[in-house]
């Protein structure tokens, strides 16, 4: 029970990370606001309160200023408070500088790299009232390149960076910020990421070939690294980048 009596914010719980993070945190005692998107959110708050946990849902985009203020707005009605928040929704369109569309590349920074001002602008004031925790998942490839990924390895770059400006930024008012960069996790977002590519079995046997531990990561390991950077147990760790990639990035 290492976030008893929290409130917390996870994005993205309709699946995948998102909803392996808001399930854990849900069994470790905290309220949950699971957002997303999509109404699979739904499903996910169901599963938390039939387990008898406590959660509530918010259908929206992160890449709008609106409705992250409803998402932070319900944490506050719904429980009465914040104390974390855990940004795990994502998109990844495949490109490069000369391939890939405009309309692309806005999508995938807005939801990736905006959605993480909108949400904190919107949390801020609110966890500042009794300091928390913010957690932005961000991925190996905002640690290194990859060969059709412009936006994504761009926004996901931006992300780790911003959460070492706003650690400095908003330490004095108790909230300590850090991100999370996954490895390829076996989840519908990396199967997806596949079957953009000409050939997808080639593409999972290369992705899996750069991983040291030999295998892809579950939703449970990104959640289980989640929960420690947003509990007590991390009180002395901000503007940190912590890696669970299965050792990609030590090559």
């Amino acid at each position: 029970m290492r976030v008893k009596g929290k409130i917390v914010l996870v994005t993205g719980s309709g699946s995948g990370i998102g909803r392996a993070i808001a399930s854990l945190f849900a069994a470790e005692g905290a309220s949950v606001v699971a957002s997303d998107i999509s109404e699979n959110a739904a499903q996910t708050v169901e599963q938390i309160r039939t387990q008898g946990g406590k959660a509530a849902v918010v259908i929206g985009d992160v890449g709008d200023q609106d409705a992250c203020n409803r998402m932070v707005n319900t944490a506050q009605e719904s429980f009465g408070g914040l104390h974390a928040v855990i940004h795990a929704a994502a998109i990844s369109r495949k490109g490069t500088v000369t391939t890939m569309k405009e309309e692309d590349w806005r999508d995938v920074v807005n939801v990736n790299l905006n959605s993480a001002f909108y949400l904190s602008k919107a949390a801020v004031p609110l966890l500042s009232q009794g300091g928390g925790a913010i957690v932005f998942i961000a991925s190996q490839l905002g640690l290194v390149g990859a060969k059709d990924s412009i936006a994504y390895s761009a926004a996901k770059g931006a992300v780790v960076n911003m959460a070492r400006s706003m650690a400095l930024d908003h330490a004095p008012d108790g909230i300590r910020v850090n991100s999370l960069c996954p490895g390829p996790i076996d989840t519908p977002f990396l199967h997806a990421s596949f079957q953009r590519q000409a050939d997808p079995e080639r593409a999972r046997a290369l992705a899996l070939d750069k991983i040291p531990l030999a295998r892809f990561g579950t939703p449970i390991e990104i959640a289980n690294a989640a929960l420690f950077l947003a509990s007590d147990e991390a009180s002395f760790i901000t503007g940190a980048t912590l890696a669970a990639d299965g050792g990609y990035t030590a090559w």
